[in-house]
């Protein structure tokens, strides 16, 4: 039987998502793939480059330094010398671990900040620095090891800048955040299928966003204002003013603040290019542990319930901002729809492939069938 296949997709007509996906997807998709990933990868070969190292050519891997503190913080080993009982912040900055150590020591003056500083410490996670090419953070769950964008630039210019170091403050916040989520919650892709992957990993890029602003709102109220500032002048800045908009004129209680919260949140998904971007960065994950696998299919078959929604909420005070929230993200369009052509491409791409078995070049649907024409295949 001969089978019709998509013009703009290249794949057969009859491949599309699954009934109980969460996505909506236009009929339409097409375009070209060429995508560069932001997720956590495995970064063992990474390299640390320090002034010193670049001027007499000598090369450090990130894994082998830790004793060598000019170029990479423990944290676990700072806990004796940070002082995280709210430091007056007036210290000199002269290296990167200087500003590392700044940017630690003024997220403890924020309650949530304090804990997620405090449980990275105790999880004995490491932080360095690298140029990911305008990436904010990479996270190496298995080496435990965080690596922060320096933008290229050298340790005493780094120092010099209030706008990078205001922007590494708030990169470090959401990598907190992430590998708080990820000490929790641990990956999707083993336990929910592709589309639903792609759902909690929007909700999970959109609450890392939420918390900084959370973070940097307490900052604020603890006489540090600037890094509030930046962000009411970043990317998120529809984010900062729907939080604000009710805190700044009145009185305002946990209620009041799960609200701005939730307001937050919703902005988040008002932005169709933040969608992309994170809908292009799950998708290159996909693809890795697509191809890492020995497996047809490695993703898990569970479909997301409205309580793994509102969990991945949960603040280090034991609130949830998103309570009551998790039937509504699962079913309202805002949340749900995929609108980019190049990114429904490339899941149908991948849902394709768990589905397709390939045997000389040729695609079946059914694995008996492939044996049976194929049978040395």
């Amino acid at each position: 039987m001969e089978r019709s296949y998509n013009s703009l997709t290249g794949l057969p007509q009859d491949v599309k998502p699954s009934p109980e996906s969460g996505l909506l997807l236009p009929e339409n998709a097409g375009g070209v793939l060429e995508l560069e990933s932001r997720k956590s990868k495995n970064i063992s070969g990474m390299t640390v480059f320090s002034v010193d190292a670049q001027e007499t050519g000598e090369e450090f891997s990130a894994l082998d330094i830790q004793a060598d503190e000019n170029y990479m913080i423990d944290l676990i080993e700072q806990e004796g010398r940070l002082d995280l009982s709210r430091d007056d912040l007036n210290i000199d900055l002269y290296t990167e671990n200087d500003v590392l150590r700044w940017a630690l020591n003024l997220l403890t003056h924020s309650d949530a900040g304090y804990l997620m500083v405090r449980e990275a410490m105790q999880k004995d996670w490491r932080i360095t620095f690298e140029d990911l090419k305008g990436g904010e953070y990479l996270i190496d769950v298995t080496e435990k090891l965080l690596v922060l964008d320096n933008h290229s630039m050298f340790p005493s210019a780094l120092c010099a800048s209030k706008y990078f170091r205001h922007m590494i403050a708030v990169s470090l916040i959401k990598a907190l955040r992430d590998i708080w989520q990820e000490n929790r919650h641990g990956g999707f892709a083993q336990k929910y299928s592709p589309e639903h992957v792609l759902i909690l990993e929007r909700v999970r890029a959109a609450d890392c966003d939420v918390v900084s602003l959370m973070v940097a709102w307490d900052l604020r109220s603890e006489g540090y204002p600037f890094i509030w500032r930046h962000l009411i002048g970043s990317e998120i800045t529809d984010m900062a003013l729907a939080f604000s908009a009710d805190l700044d004129h009145k009185y305002y209680g946990l209620k009041e603040m799960n609200e701005a919260l939730m307001r937050a949140f919703r902005q988040w998904f008002e932005n169709p290019i933040r969608i992309r971007n994170c809908d292009r960065d799950t998708l290159d994950y996909l693809d890795d542990v697509l191809m890492d696998s020995g497996e047809q299919d490695p993703f898990g078959r569970k479909k997301p319930s409205k309580m793994n929604i509102e969990v991945l909420s949960c603040l280090p005070d034991k609130t949830a901002y998103l309570q009551g929230k998790g039937a509504e993200i699962l079913s309202e369009p805002l949340y749900l729809s995929m609108d980019d052509e190049i990114n429904q491409t490339h899941l149908f791409h991948i849902m394709y492939d768990t589905e397709a078995h390939v045997v000389e070049d040729v695609p079946f649907r059914s694995a008996e069938l492939a044996r049976k024409i194929f049978p040395e295949g």
